[in-house]
């Protein structure tokens, strides 16, 4: 089955596990961005650093996006695997696992937040390069700088590929801000209300993109194991 259809799938049948896990793990991650987010902007409109606020938001969004990608990969894969147990399994992998990520994440986000800044096309590499490493955090159940060669590997076979799915997030989440924003600034412009929409539009659409990400790893994975079988059996008879 195709990984899309399969992640609207997984998505529609286990809504109430996903948002349980975005309630808990996505609002404190979402609060302090943007808490930090409005500081550092009052403080670029006070010294007119306007760069800074602007390095420093796509550096907390990739960091915390690597983060919380971890416990949506392994419920998906636990319930993949079986698993009877899936939520507490996607915490205590969160738990393990989100220290080597966080440390990784801020050498990854800064290197690809320093690209996009100054030349674009070099930070858009590295991030997706290097954007399937939590996935592989999951997969091998290893730390994030035992993990990032496997990530790259996968990255440079399948780089249309991510960027596609990359751009076509980037898009729809866009879509949906603009339109949620337009919807509450038509009844309030309060901060309060505005910053509760984009709080429950994360809520709801992250854990669909980490589940997206996490069927088309799987495939990819598949598919590799294929070929390196398929390639093993010629070997074998070309021998005889």
């Amino acid at each position: 089955m195709h990984p899309f259809k399969e992640s609207i799938r997984f998505y529609a049948r286990n809504i109430e596990s996903l948002l349980l896990l975005s309630a808990v793990l996505v609002v404190p991650f979402f609060i302090i961005h943007n808490f930090t987010l409005n500081y550092l902007n009052l403080i670029a409109a006070i010294t007119g650093a306007k760069f800074v606020a602007s390095f420093f938001n796509l550096f907390l969004l990739l960091l915390f996006l690597l983060i919380l990608q971890i416990p949506f990969a392994q419920y998906v894969q636990s319930d993949l695997d079986g698993d009877e147990r899936p939520i507490r399994k996607a915490f205590r992998t969160f738990f393990e696992h989100s220290f080597s990520v966080f440390v990784f994440g801020i050498v990854f986000s800064f290197l690809v937040s320093t690209g996009m800044m100054l030349f674009m096309i070099p930070g858009l590499i590295l991030l997706l390069l290097f954007y399937l490493t939590p996935f592989f955090v999951v997969l091998k159940k290893q730390s994030a700088w035992r993990c990032w060669r496997a990530a790259m590997e996968m990255g440079k076979k399948h780089f249309i590929q991510i960027f596609g799915l990359l751009l076509m997030v980037s898009l729809v989440e866009w879509l949906i801000s603009l339109a949620g924003l337009f919807l509450v600034t038509s009844i309030t412009a309060t901060f309060g209300a505005v910053m509760f929409i984009e709080l429950l539009l994360n809520v709801i659409v992250l854990p669909f993109f980490a589940v997206m990400f996490t069927m088309y790893v799987n495939k990819w994975k598949d598919e590799a194991a294929g070929a390196e079988a398929a390639m093993s059996g010629e070997l074998l008879l070309d021998e005889r």
